[in-house]
């Protein structure tokens, strides 16, 4: 296997956008969050996701020319339309928003509506994260969770990420959805004939299952911690799809971003900054922060518990301090594309092996 260096991989994924019509300025924001997901170590919300994104644009379900549009605004408050443009594109545009008017007024929130799937949540909580500020980001998504007691896919698995700017790591931060496990986790692991813990997904009759090829044809994601993921689902949604007067998970008209690809996805995001010096005066955000993870680090280790539990894991969506991958190298990523050979005006750097394009 071959390694790939991240701005090169970047390099890729900006020339394969561009070439397909994509403006410079959203290749580079696109590429270089994809990218960077990969070098967190969230290679399930990062470049892997190209292939269908490029898929959805050739057939119509992504405007690749749309340009997103602040329709209102305040002084800590905005609405943005996407204009069925690829989600990464408004979402940095609202996130940067955010930050500029939290910068004057404390705290300000943006929302966007009649987007695309925005890839991993915790991108841009970072965002504000690198200014010193804090920052909240979600999404709803299509319908692929059931709620407690029920059974079918009832509102979306809906993701949530904060982020505040500590000194030893970037940030302290947390991305999760709120099933169990995110969707392409399971998408995952039935594309490699894997069975999957009974606390991922339900079958038709509700009933718990460790068979990923029930999704998402007849079965439905469980929701974390039974009700209260259930209840924080329904809190991004009021956030994001009803807040934005765009479409909810439970309206019908929100679908699959990569499983109707010539369909528009609809989904909404809402970005949230907060501007702690307007709070604390003089004193860092970033001290204490970072004497509040220094605790929790310290705290004893439970008996028989390995020495990694000690601080919290950084194994990809929910971390504690998500930090790109140290290693001597420079960042890597891993990506498994059987169907690329399908682009044949895109460039392939890559290797082949049995048909298919390796990366790492």
């Amino acid at each position: 296997m071959s390694k790939i260096k991240l701005e090169n991989l970047k390099k890729f994924c900006k020339e394969a956008l561009v070439k397909e019509g994509m403006k410079e300025e959203y290749a580079d924001i696109t590429a270089t969050v994809l990218s960077e997901t990969d070098a967190f170590g969230t290679n399930s919300h990062g470049t892997k996701n190209l292939y269908n994104y490029i898929r959805k644009f050739r057939v119509g379900g992504i405007d690749i020319h749309a340009e997103p549009e602040v329709i209102t605004e305040g002084l800590s408050f905005a609405a943005m339309d996407a204009h069925k443009a690829l989600g990464m594109i408004p979402s940095v545009k609202a996130m940067e928003l955010a930050c500029e008017k939290a910068q004057k007024t404390g705290i300000a929130i943006v929302t966007v509506r009649n987007s695309c799937h925005f890839g991993a949540a915790g991108y841009y909580a970072n965002i504000a994260a690198k200014k010193g500020l804090i920052g909240l980001s979600m999404s709803n998504v299509d319908p692929n969770m059931t709620a407690p007691g029920a059974r079918g896919m009832l509102l979306g698995n809906n993701p949530f990420a904060y982020a505040a700017p500590a000194n030893t790591t970037p940030s302290v931060f947390l991305d999760i959805a709120m099933s169990n496990v995110a969707s392409l986790k399971v998408v995952q692991a039935r594309k490699d004939g894997r069975k999957i813990p009974d606390t991922w997904i339900v079958d038709k009759d509700g009933l718990p299952t460790t068979d990923p090829s029930h999704y998402p044809e007849e079965g439905a994601m469980q929701p974390m911690a039974a009700h209260k993921g259930y209840g924080l689902a329904i809190m991004v949604e009021l956030l994001t799809g009803i807040l934005s007067g765009g479409c909810t998970s439970m309206g019908g008209d929100i679908v699959s971003w990569c499983f109707e690809l010539d369909k528009p996805n609809n989904v909404c995001h809402t970005f949230i900054a907060i501007d702690p010096t307007k709070f604390l005066g003089e004193e860092k955000v970033s001290d204490r922060v970072e004497d509040m993870a220094g605790i929790l680090r310290a705290a004893p280790k439970a008996k028989g518990a390995p020495a990694s539990t000690r601080r919290a894991r950084s194994n990809g969506r929910s971390t504690m301090s998500w930090t790109k991958r140290a290693s001597p190298s420079p960042p890597t990523s891993r990506l498994l594309c059987s169907s690329w050979p399908s682009f044949p005006a895109l460039p392939c750097p890559w290797k082949r092996k049995e048909g298919k394009l390796w990366m790492y």
